[in-house]
């Protein structure tokens, strides 16, 4: 009888790592999808990260306009339609490289006063919000009371001057 319990209890092991394995190689080919998908569209220049985690895949590095950018952010969200795209490739035009990523810098920097003073003033700011700002855009993370409270932050994100794109990691608490 121990043998029997034992043979199954292997069987149902073997399944679940075999499950696990293969959850895992779906996700790596995701963010495989979007890296090939970039590379075929001349944008080699593009990093990706994948968080699967927070169904996120993140875009990084470096083009020389704000058109390429956006074109990089709709050919990973269509290589990975279910995951939330993080489009934040910096922007340096060719000649003012320096200049551009200091303007960068600051715009976030901004960006980050800006919405600590607008959690403040909704009196969200005793919350676990905490946020980040990368080449405008402004991740969301930590944790709130309620799914209001969430989409309160969010929306007071996407108000803040020079925010391209919000992204809204928050966890409700329960």
């Amino acid at each position: 009888m121990n043998k029997k319990i034992l043979i199954a209890t292997s069987i149902l092991a073997a399944l679940l790592i075999g499950a696990a394995c293969t959850q895992t190689r779906t996700v790596k080919s995701q963010a495989d999808t979007v890296k090939q998908a970039l590379e075929q569209a001349d944008l080699k220049d593009v990093t990706v990260s994948d968080d699967a985690d927070k169904n996120t895949i993140t875009l990084g590095g470096t083009l020389h306009s704000d058109d390429a950018k956006g074109r990089a952010g709709e050919i990973a969200k269509q290589a990975a339609p279910e995951r939330t795209i993080a489009n934040e490739i910096s922007v340096q035009p060719v000649g003012d490289e320096l200049q551009a990523k200091a303007v960068a810098s600051n715009l976030d920097d901004g960006i980050e006063n800006n919405y600590k003073a607008a959690l403040i003033s909704k009196r969200l700011d005793k919350l676990s919000i905490h946020y980040k700002a990368k080449n405008g855009v402004l991740t969301l993370s930590g944790g709130v009371k309620n799914p209001q409270q969430k989409s309160e932050a969010e929306l007071l994100a996407s108000k803040v001057p020079n925010v391209q794109q919000v992204v809204n990691q928050l966890q409700v608490k329960r």
